[in-house]
């Protein structure tokens, strides 16, 4: 059995369970406390898990929809709606966000985002997921390809010729003349993350590709994982259990972007993606049963701005989270506009903020001083603008203008947001 729940951002999803009659044990009640402590903090995304008993098994999907974006009594419309901010957010991600490794080719982004000609448009959860696995396959198998780790091992022996440094201290004690104890270093491949990423590769072998409706990803999957097994010895005393997978122990092993990459992906196979981003939270399940992709809508929003500046004045023209240093009192200070627009002669600062204003009296008080602040930081400030998702009052011109601040609000709805009458 399958239960869609739909849940908005900063929304309680325990009353919506209580709302639809959907009765709970101790198992659920733990992972609806999960998904409250990321609504409540400002995530959405989906959220998918398993309960069973001696009677029934039931499978949870839970979408958690941005408040810009409110449910509709039609399920296929709100999970529509909801893969298409999912791609809107990865697009916008791989084409302003975090830059992707070298070694990175083609990730889900480019599988799960490409325009309506593709036939692999990803239209469903299941489709992205699947994508989601491939890329972190793709990954896992990038990594591989470049690291080649070797370690050195003592090797005792003993012969009647020598070959090697000799073990004086045996030699001595020894009764038998005809041996001669030697030792030499033995060169051999090791890696913890070999032995880390084969773990994750059975578990998800084991637990998760059943669920995946793709022949090649299984393929893919198994062919690594043997790969990584006949390189590298397996024959140590070190141990991995997968629930450590979000322990420090572990998470310290991965330093470089590469490795930070890597660990990323072993994450994305076992459902867990959302610990790298919020490694505060420890609260891990039977990782087999779950499926999650969490982001926040904030990045999502203030990328579409930058995308909407972008195509307004120009890529040259508008810089992000630009560093101005200032002092106050011989201190030093710095601050970080979300957006400096430098256009001829025309210098705007701009702020993105991820609320939705329903009244002029809602604008923050704080959110202006910031704003006027920066306006003083930098040079030849023209105008100050703070940019909603939406704005609910009618007089949308309005504007403030005080000792020469010159404010005014905007307004920038994500393309995706044209949704149909709300409940």
């Amino acid at each position: 059995m399958t239960k869609i729940v739909f849940v908005n951002e900063n929304e309680n999803i325990f009353e919506v369970f209580h709302a639809e009659g959907v009765e709970y044990d101790t198992q659920v009640f733990k992972n609806l406390q999960f998904i409250s402590n990321k609504t409540f903090n400002n995530y959405i995304g989906y959220y998918q898990f398993k309960n069973s008993n001696k009677s029934s098994e039931v499978c949870y999907k839970v979408y958690v929809l941005p408040k810009t974006s409110p449910k509709v009594n039609n399920e296929e419309e709100n999970i529509k709606h909801f893969i298409k901010i999912l791609q809107e957010y990865y697009r916008l991600k791989n084409k302003y966000g975090v830059k992707l490794s070298s070694y990175v080719k083609k990730s889900i982004i480019d599988l799960a985002v490409d325009d309506n000609k593709n036939e692999q448009n990803a239209d469903d959860m299941d489709t992205f997921i699947a994508y989601k696995y491939a890329e972190a396959i793709k990954t896992i198998k990038m990594f591989f390809k470049k690291h080649n780790n070797i370690l050195h091992k003592e090797l005792k022996y003993s012969a009647q010729n020598i070959r090697d440094r000799l073990d004086v201290k045996r030699n001595i004690t020894e009764l038998d003349k005809s041996k001669i104890h030697q030792h030499k270093k033995v060169a051999y491949r090791y890696s913890e993350y070999a032995l880390i990423s084969s773990e994750v590769l059975h578990y998800f072998i084991k637990n998760k590709l059943k669920d995946v409706k793709d022949k090649q990803l299984g393929s893919a999957t198994r062919k690594l994982k043997a790969k990584i097994d006949s390189k590298y010895l397996q024959r140590t005393a070190y141990t991995f259990r997968i629930k450590d997978i979000v322990s420090k122990k572990i998470t310290k092993l991965f330093k470089s972007s590469e490795e930070k990459e890597l660990y990323r992906a072993l994450l994305q196979l076992l459902g867990a993606e959302n610990y790298f981003e919020d490694q505060s939270n420890k609260m891990i399940f039977k990782l087999h049963n779950q499926h999650a992709l969490f982001f926040r809508p904030e990045e999502l929003f203030e990328w579409a701005v930058f995308d909407m500046l972008n195509d307004e004045y120009g890529e040259v023209s508008v810089t992000q989270k630009q560093k101005i240093s200032y002092k106050i009192n011989d201190a030093s200070r710095d601050a970080y506009p979300d957006f400096v627009v430098r256009k001829g002669n025309e210098v705007l600062v701009i702020d993105a903020k991820w609320k939705i204003l329903k009244t002029e009296e809602k604008i923050s008080f704080e959110d202006i001083a910031k704003l006027r602040r920066d306006g003083l930081i930098l040079e030849r400030v023209t105008k100050s603008i703070l940019i909603y998702p939406q704005i609910d009052f009618t007089d949308r011109e309005f504007q403030l203008s005080v000792d020469n601040f010159n404010f005014e609000i905007n307004e920038c709805r994500i393309s995706v947001d044209e949704r149909p009458k709300t409940t």
